[in-house]
């Protein structure tokens, strides 16, 4: 059962990194949106000195918009083009979720990571902090993979399903943004408090998206 289960995720995982080479429109999406903002702040703030509070926001607005321009369509893609039930008789949908989360997981962090180093570099804001760094950036786009992947799931076979994905992952990526910006606020050196316990708790609030997000799924999905 277990390699079964094993075989299933990772054939999903495969389908899906497959589809995104032979495509490349989320990476292609998420990659130009998120370079362009990157560069437009850096062209806005050419003649000053970010203070690690706005520094922090722009970063993580950037990394939002990058985020949810192309995750939620892991989901959706399916149903769009009429393949949902063959998907749905191929795999359980435990493994389908999995297979869809990792990809995501694996995109958002590498645009995250490669979106700072270009908006360090490009806006010379000095990191006090690099290893709380890395793990804001690490921790926060786990969360975001977590929560863009479970609201996509949830929506996949409604009706208006990109208007109502928006609506219903706004409340988790609120709270997902006061996290991610408050930790990097103080790996950038801003604050008197700590950012890791900051940062375990976004690692946690992803944990937890990535456990109840199978068993949702599979509601929706032989609904």
């Amino acid at each position: 059962m277990n390699s079964n289960w094993r075989i299933e995720i990772l054939a999903v995982l495969r389908k899906e990194a497959q589809t995104e080479f032979r495509s490349k429109n989320g990476l292609l999406t998420s990659g130009l949106f998120g370079v362009v903002s990157v560069v437009t702040i850096a062209f806005s703030t050419f003649t000053s000195k970010l203070s690690p509070d706005v520094a922090s926001g722009l970063y993580w607005v950037a990394l939002l918009f990058a985020s949810v321009l192309a995750l939620p369509r892991a989901f959706l893609v399916e149903e769009d083009q009429g393949t949902g039930d063959l998907l749905r008789l191929w795999a359980r949908p435990h493994a389908v979720y999995w297979g869809k989360a990792l990809y995501n997981l694996v995109l958002i962090v590498v645009i995250g990571l490669a979106l700072s180093g270009l908006f360090v570099v490009l806006t010379d804001i000095p990191v006090r902090q690099p290893g709380l760094f890395v793990a804001s950036v690490v921790g926060g786009c786990a969360a975001l993979a977590g929560a863009v992947t479970l609201c996509g799931a949830l929506v996949a076979r409604a009706a208006n399903r990109f208007a109502l994905a928006a609506a219903v992952s706004t409340p988790t990526l609120l709270s997902i943004l006061a996290i991610g910006v408050s930790t990097m606020r103080a790996a950038l050196g801003a604050g008197i408090l700590s950012g890791w316990p900051l940062a375990f708790g976004a690692v946690c609030y992803a944990i937890v998206l990535f456990a109840i997000g199978p068993w949702l799924f599979a509601a929706v999905w032989r609904s």
